[in-house]
C-alpha cells in the first residue's frame, strides 16, 4: 500500500557523483518520486551536493522535477540564511 506523499530517499554519504541512474524492472509501474543524495564537496569556493530525482513521466513531467529542486535550494539558503 502506498501512502500519500510518500516517496524513496537515500544517502549516499561515502560518494559524491556526477550522475546517477536507477533502473526499474522492465514493466514495473513504478509511481513514488526516488530521491538520492551523495557527500558533499568543495567546488571552487561553494560547497557542492549531488542531488538526484527520478520520476515516472506517466505522473510528472519537468515542470514539475524543476520545482522539486527550486524548493531545495530556496530551503537550502533558508538553512544557510544567505
Amino acid at each position: 500500500m502506498l501512502l500519500p506523499n510518500w516517496f524513496d530517499a537515500s544517502y549516499i554519504s561515502w560518494l559524491s557523483y556526477d550522475s546517477l541512474n536507477i533502473e526499474l524492472p522492465d514493466g514495473y509501474l513504478y509511481f513514488p518520486p526516488i530521491i538520492n543524495w551523495g557527500k558533499y564537496r568543495e567546488e571552487n569556493g561553494r560547497l557542492m551536493m549531488p542531488v538526484t530525482v527520478r520520476l515516472n513521466h506517466a505522473i510528472a513531467d519537468g515542470f514539475l522535477v524543476a520545482n522539486v529542486y527550486r524548493l531545495l535550494e530556496k530551503e537550502m539558503a533558508a538553512f544557510c540564511n544567505t
